[in-house]
């Protein structure tokens, strides 16, 4: 029986196209490449980038979401260090919320805690949010491997807000859990990260014992980034110590490495460094060239102030050229002042006779305008008219084709329920529900056909079309308590065929939404006109939903798609267990409404 059972399932995967094997295959290669080191990783960041979305393309495919969650992390990671801010957002923000839905807690603190530190130099404040979250998580699990990473991190956030006891805290913390986990690849970070704070102290001594501690590590494992990363500490140890020349050979060394292995941000805090060594040195022409490379790399990350500096930098560089530019300008403005002095002369009788000509000019065009605006206003009502008898003839049409042979599905359909004596329950659901689809289609094509018949609606008329509707729902959803009122002055109001036929679809919809989906028990509808301004509202107090994650339906983007052919706005708040409102808000001028159209 189970032979057969399992056969049968194997039958429908190759019917479905999903052969259960191949698909095992897929996803030992995808969690291969996913668990590859953090080295291997970063080490080629474009090649990283192209096999984590190849990835995730599989994953998606196959439905393997445990996979989708880990290739957004990784591609959050390489994006990172390639220097594409944007995608690493994109990125990171896909895999917290892929992690949230599968329950997997380590690997949420870990994205939360990486996110927060890819943020440190663009967002201090969402860093330190971002870090918190993940290090919560990792404390309340007692995750020692995940509290390694997010320690050492925490204390980089801790740092760059000043807070150097703190960041010596979190450096220790991680450092002995390291030595605890035997972590050759980690322990050179939280050395050097302690390192660093030693010599922003001002100890040179033991912050070289440090870096020299890690350097070491990192050349017996080639840990091929560290190596990259401690060159440029040692550029920086011997930048603060004051020992330009060294320093600058040091960061060529680092910037060599970090070029050759594509570490974008690394190469980027390269040049800056060397921009600023080469400035101390009065050696412009490197120092611009250094500011600008690293402005290249920099990218996203630039602003007013780099622009400011390279403006600095390109004015010492070009100081001797620019002033021998000022004097020949000079020489050559007052030979235009020589110039100008004899065209005044002419320029002035010249003006006199242009204004004269210009009057003479402007009298003649006023004339051929009042007479091209009577023909346009005459063209214009000949169109309006034209346009009139169209949807006139279209609604016609309408109404006497599409309506009939409706009506004609509907006959037929109930013929066929108690003519033929149908037993099968399904069948006679289906045909049940297509004559109540017609009958919904013949509704609204009738309120399609009362929109087209008309160049303008009045108040009167939609408050009694939207009367109507709600009166049907409430045959139709009973027990449901409906309320419908208007606030401000709406005499003399009209409106046009598309904000009229506009504004009673988005009630329609909003209403269908509120018993289709919510289970509301409550329902309101307020229109509010404030001069030119007006705005509906539809409440519920249905179960609403998180706006936060919820993919908007059809239903949902109609809505905004019939608000914006009036030049209107929808506004959606909804609050879990406490209901939905829908507002929608447009701005016209305010029109009285005559017999002047008529017919």
């Amino acid at each position: 029986m189970t032979i057969c059972i399992n056969a049968l399932v194997f039958f429908l995967h190759f019917l479905l196209g999903i052969n259960p094997v191949q698909k095992q295959q897929v996803v030992r290669k995808i969690d291969s490449l996913n668990n590859i080191s953090y080295d291997a990783k970063i080490a080629n960041t474009e090649k990283s980038i192209k096999n984590f979305n190849t990835s995730l393309q599989q994953a998606l495919k196959i439905k393997y979401y445990q996979g989708v969650a880990d290739c957004y992390a990784n591609l959050g990671l390489v994006y990172y260090f390639h220097g594409k801010y944007d995608l690493n957002t994109k990125s990171m923000l896909n895999a917290i919320r892929w992690y949230e839905k599968l329950g997997d807690k380590s690997k949420l603190a870990h994205c939360y805690a990486e996110y927060g530190f890819q943020l440190k130099k663009r967002n201090i404040q969402k860093a330190l949010y971002y870090m918190q979250k993940g290090m919560k998580i990792a404390l309340i699990k007692n995750d020692e491997y995940e509290l390694r990473g997010i320690y050492d991190n925490y204390g980089v956030l801790k740092e760059m807000s000043k807070d150097l006891d703190s960041a010596l805290l979190f450096y220790n913390k991680s450092w002995q859990l390291k030595e605890k986990a035997n972590d050759s690849i980690g322990i050179p970070y939280s050395v050097n990260k302690i390192a660093l704070v030693k010599l922003m102290k001002k100890d040179f001594v033991e912050a070289k014992k440090l870096l020299n501690y890690a350097y070491n590590i990192r050349k017996s494992i080639n840990d091929i980034y560290g190596i990259s990363e401690s060159l440029n500490l040692y550029g920086f140890y011997f930048k603060e110590k004051g020992d330009n020349k060294m320093a600058i050979q040091l960061f060529n060394v680092a910037l060599e490495e970090s070029k050759k292995n594509k570490y974008q941000a690394l190469t980027q805090e390269n040049y800056t460094y060397l921009t600023d060594l080469y400035e101390r040195n009065a050696d412009y022409r490197n120092a611009l060239l250094s500011f600008k490379n690293a402005v290249a790399y920099k990218d996203t990350l630039s602003n007013i102030n780099v622009r400011n500096k390279q403006a600095e930098l390109d004015t010492q560089y070009d100081s001797e050229e620019k002033e021998k530019e000022i004097l020949k300008q000079k020489v050559q403005l007052a030979e235009k002042n020589i110039w100008i002095l004899g065209v005044s002369s002419t320029a002035v009788i010249t003006l006199l006779l242009g204004l004269l000509l210009y009057n003479r000019q402007r009298q003649k065009t006023k004339q051929l305008k009042r007479e091209n605006d009577l023909k346009d206003a005459l063209l214009k009502i000949e169109t309006q008219n034209k346009l009139q008898e169209q949807r006139l003839r279209i609604s016609r049409d309408l109404h006497d084709n599409i309506g009939a042979q409706l009506t004609f599905i509907i006959s037929s359909v109930e013929n066929l329920k108690y003519s033929m004596k149908i037993q099968d329950n399904k069948l006679i659901d289906k045909l049940s529900s297509i004559s109540v689809f017609a009958r919904e289609t013949i509704n609204e094509l009738r309120d399609t056909i009362w929109a087209m018949n008309k160049d303008e609606i009045t108040f009167e008329d939609l408050n009694v079309r939207i009367n109507n509707f709600i009166e049907n729902a409430k045959i139709a959803s009973n027990g449901v308590e409906y309320s419908f009122a208007t606030h401000g002055d709406f005499k003399d109001v009209s409106l046009t065929s598309v904000e009229g036929i506009n504004i009673y679809r988005v009630i329609q919809e909003a209403i269908n939404n509120a018993l289709k989906h919510a289970n509301a028990s409550k329902i309101l509808v307020n229109v509010y006109k404030n001069e030119a301004e007006y705005r509906i509202e539809i409440q519920d107090n249905g179960k609403g939903f998180d706006e936060a994650t919820a993919v908007l339906s059809n239903g949902l983007n109609n809505l905004r798609k019939r608000a914006k052919e009036i030049n209107g706005t929808i506004q959606i708040n909804s609050l879990i267990n406490i209901g939905t409102t829908v507002k929608l808000q447009f701005n016209k001028q305010q029109n009285v409404h005559t017999n002047s159209h008529s017919r």
